[in-house]
């Protein structure tokens, strides 16, 4: 009988001590039945969460004595939580279609609903009777309050949020209008002046015009790296430009994700190019000239990067951690990824094993956004949490140190916030990167959305098709290069890229891979793409065998 006891007691002991060991502000949240429900759509890791449903929940306590509850959603990365909300509007729409009209949801309303690119300016418009169902369809969603019961989609990049924004999944205010960023805007117009949270910086949008969504926090690119790894491999300097990675010493060494699952890898992708295009333009190179070379020399430094990498992981939080573990020696990763990692491996001296450096000129600075989804359940609560985020008090969680006041209850996030005012003395003696102003760092680079903003779905599709599906072949090729010295001729088969130039991306490449209803034809030209880029690796193997054969015999 006393070992029941004993055992019952250890049981119990086990299930509560969790929750009284909580937080006073996270105990909230745990009674679902009584608190109100605030859904958000995130890509946001674990520790984000964390910290912001644990402050949010403790600022609604205190501020408004109300119990409220977060219910996180997160199907994956950006490009998940993008098919995701497509799916669920078509399904929502398709029924209020229906309801509404009494006409069937045709394959031609469900294209057309959420197609940005029917005008609706023209109130005479046409007599095309195809054409006029297209615009009853998109002019009934964008009049509706259609909702998939999700309130908030927070977190990703900016290219990703203005193109729900575009479709109309995101909204600047709920059906009242009195709730969203724009309704923010009007509460707390000082808020989104120049001297607290601008528009746009070195090129980059932090807001949308409309104020569809709104940056919450900043972020850049750049390359992390494990010293150790480097001296083993004997490799003096550590990496601090794209270019670097290029080295055939890193072969098998460098970690990467797939741009189609990561929108975080495509852009730093895309700040290679730009600016291996900024860089002949300022050589005085027209523009034009500049801007066509510049990808093609991009494209060629793309094609050595992959063939030294390890994987093409799914992640992009799995780069920094294999860098770490000394699974691979150098990954492109995003800037938070890299301090953590730098954080988390930090001696009683204070080095660490992980370094992680913003190429000079290589890199801008984005936001982080949120934005309102359409048909938002509890909009009121998603307002109070784009205004906690916003303000001074929601800025404290992205970049303050553990246990400092107002700061993340367990571990610094690592995060440059995005109010300019913020960079303050007083709140810089309490951050974890005191010394780091994006706003400083912005100024040496400028991104020119002209140049590469319209590719960004091709760069996707390219790269998938050239290095993801051919990684294999794209190895025994680089190493066959790496083995024979690098033959000029070999070398310069490795380099052609004259399949995916800059006027083909822009041009036959980006025609399919925008044409969302045409899968089949995405399908055939990335089975092309990628059959002509295995066949030349195969090529270059059997060159660089060549060419060694020939060495060794002369």
């Amino acid at each position: 009988m006393l070992r029941i006891v004993i055992i019952f007691t250890l049981l119990t002991a086990t299930l509560v001590t969790p929750f009284l060991l909580r937080p006073e502000g996270e105990k909230a949240s745990l009674s679902i039945g009584k608190a109100e429900r605030l859904v958000i759509i995130t890509p946001h890791n674990e520790s984000i969460r964390a910290e912001f449903e644990r402050a949010f929940v403790r600022h609604m306590k205190d501020e408004h004595n109300r119990d409220v509850f977060l219910d996180w959603r997160q199907p994956g990365g950006t490009s998940e939580i993008t098919m995701f909300l497509k799916s669920e509007f078509e399904n929502a729409f398709g029924n209020y279609w229906k309801a509404e009209t009494g006409k069937p949801f045709t394959n031609q309303v469900r294209g057309a609903f959420s197609n940005s690119k029917i005008d609706l300016t023209n109130e005479q418009g046409t007599s095309d009777e195809q054409a006029l169902l297209d615009r009853e369809a998109r002019k009934k969603f964008l009049e509706s309050d259609v909702g998939i019961g999700v309130d908030l989609f927070f977190g990703g990049g900016a290219y990703d949020f203005q193109k729900q924004a575009s479709i109309g999944a995101l909204v600047p205010t709920d059906a009242s209008g009195k709730y969203g960023p724009a309704a923010l805007a009007e509460e707390k117009p000082e808020w989104f002046s120049d001297s607290v949270m601008p528009e746009m910086v070195s090129g980059e949008p932090f807001r949308d015009p409309e104020f569809r969504w709104v940056g919450t926090v900043l972020s850049a690119f750049g390359i992390c790296s494990n010293l150790d790894s480097l001296e083993r491999l004997g490799i003096e300097e550590t990496p601090d430009q794209w270019i670097d990675l290029t080295d055939p010493q890193l072969v098998g060494e460098v970690a990467l994700a797939d741009p189609t699952k990561s929108g975080s890898v495509t852009k730093a992708f895309e700040m290679l190019i730009q600016q291996q295009i900024r860089q002949l333009v300022d050589a005085g190179v027209p523009e034009e000239t500049a801007v066509a070379a510049g990808w093609e020399n991009a494209m060629r430094m793309i094609l050595k990067i992959s063939a030294n990498s390890r994987y093409f992981s799914d992640s992009a939080t799995k780069i920094p951690h294999d860098v770490a573990q000394g699974d691979a020696t150098a990954g492109m990763c995003i800037d938070f990824y890299g301090r953590t990692y730098n954080e988390l491996h930090k001696n009683e001296d204070g080095w660490s094993r992980i370094e992680f450096v913003m190429p000079e000129g290589g890199t801008s600075i984005g936001a982080d956004p949120i934005g309102l989804l359409r048909g938002a359940p509890n909009p009121e609560l998603a307002h109070q949490f784009i205004e906690f985020v916003l303000s001074t008090n929601g800025q404290k969680i992205w970049n303050y140190r553990a246990d400092t006041p107002g700061g993340p209850f367990r571990s610094s996030l690592r995060r440059p916030p995005i109010r300019k005012d913020f960079y303050t003395p007083e709140n810089r003696q309490f951050m974890a990167d005191g010394d780091v102003n994006p706003y400083v760092i912005s100024k040496g680079f400028t991104y020119e959305p002209a140049w590469t903003g319209s590719a960004f779905r091709s760069l996707r599709f390219i790269i998938r098709a050239t290095c993801v599906d051919t990684h294999e072949e794209q190895r025994k090729a680089w190493e066959a290069l790496i083995e024979a010295e690098m033959p000029p001729d070999a070398l310069a088969e490795f380099e052609d890229v004259s399949a995916i130039s800059y006027e083909k991306a822009l041009g036959e490449i980006a025609d399919v891979v925008n044409d969302s209803k045409n899968k089949i034809k995405q399908v055939e030209l990335s089975r092309e793409l990628s059959g002509i880029f295995r066949e030349k690796y195969k090529r270059v193997s059997r060159l660089a065998r060549t060419s060694s054969k020939l060495t060794t015999v002369d």
